[in-house]
């Protein structure tokens, strides 16, 4: 049972030679962690300023037809990029802002493929720039062979210049195409999915890990035309980035959320964090991040279709799912103590 404690884990600073901490993170880690959490607006900006000029609003409007309607669209599917911002040594410091901290529980085949499904969604997914995104924390090391590709949503991939610097992260866009087309590569392919969303980023509570994922089985799909092993993945720490203002329903907030979860797939939680420089912003709150990578699932078919051999691919997806969600649920279980004896309530799947 869980423990019942409102604390909140210590802000994280950094550490000096002699074990004593000092205040809060580094100029260079505030604008490296600011890099990440301004990248969209940043890039939005640089479009409008595109179109302030009558020939650099020509090459953006040509380049924005290439990118959606031309061949430029297959970049965001098929994972053809050089990863070249990756190992940037830039991003250690977006790790060490929080600090952040890449846990291996079991080793991964290079030989086989992988769909790591992250939980819980967060406000922003902070764990997962510095873990998988990037190799601020060691991926390549403690996961030799496997070539992971992270994906979001395909409207980041329709604009100029956030496109470019998404690719070049090896990130992909999360359609059921580029999951496949992506997969197909062959042997030590991985695929990173947060398929609890916009809605799951709305419960994103301190203390609390509310899960989006009883309904949520398209990734079990793509798993078994694929031959693909799912791979359970916890961020603890991830809720603790913000706090979030509760919004009354029927509000012009939430009205503005559900516009733009119905219309986009994203929202926009009432979140509140630090300011860049002082006071309170969008900048998250440097507490401990630990990522928890599980063992992958060993899901046998037809161990499923023992007792119903007629059974159709509904019940492996139902079999296959239920499976997973046990995995989640242990590597809770085995890890909730270590990385948060803080929380206030247990790993919930609420939908």
């Amino acid at each position: 049972m869980a423990k019942d404690s409102s604390k909140t884990p210590p802000a994280a600073g950094k550490t000096s030679g002699n074990g004593s901490r000092t205040q809060g993170p580094t100029c260079l880690q505030k604008l490296s962690v600011a890099t990440y959490i301004y990248f969209i607006p940043f890039f939005i900006v640089c479009n409008l300023l595109c179109l302030t000029n009558k020939y650099t609003a020509l090459l953006w409007f040509l380049y924005t037809l290439y990118i959606n309607v031309g061949p430029g669209r297959w970049a965001a599917k098929n994972a053809s990029w050089p990863k070249l911002g990756r190992k940037l040594g830039w991003w250690r410091h977006c790790a060490d802002y929080f600090p952040t901290q890449l846990i291996r529980t079991a080793d991964l085949d290079p030989d086989q493929r992988y769909i790591f499904v992250v939980a819980p969604h967060g406000v922003v997914t902070m764990f997962c720039w510095p873990c998988f995104d990037t190799d601020a924390t060691d991926f390549s090391k403690k996961f030799p062979g496997i070539d992971i590709h992270p994906m979001t949503l395909e409207i980041n991939f329709r604009v100029p210049f956030m496109r470019e610097f998404l690719l070049l992260h090896g990130v992909v866009d999360a359609s059921k195409a580029a999951c496949l087309m992506t997969l197909g590569k062959g042997s030590g392919q991985a695929i990173l999915l947060a398929v609890g969303g916009a809605q799951e980023s709305l419960l994103a509570r301190p203390g609390t890990y509310d899960i989006i994922l009883a309904k949520r089985k398209g990734f079990v799909k793509v798993a078994l035309q694929t031959g693909a092993k799912l791979v359970p993945v916890i961020g603890f720490g991830e809720n603790e980035l913000y706090h979030m203002r509760e919004v009354k329903p029927g509000s012009m907030r939430d009205k503005l959320q559900r516009f733009l979860k119905a219309a986009f797939g994203f929202t926009l939680p009432n979140a509140i964090g630090k300011g860049l420089l002082w006071g309170s912003g969008l900048m998250p709150f440097n507490r401990p991040l630990h990522t928890v990578v599980g063992a992958p699932v060993e899901f046998d078919p037809s161990a499923a279709l023992k007792d119903n051999p007629e059974a159709g691919l509904d019940a492996l997806v139902d079999a296959y799912h239920a499976q997973y969600v046990a995995a989640l649920k242990q590597l809770w279980n085995d890890h909730k103590d270590k990385y948060d004896s803080g929380r206030r309530k247990s790993l919930d799947i609420v939908e």
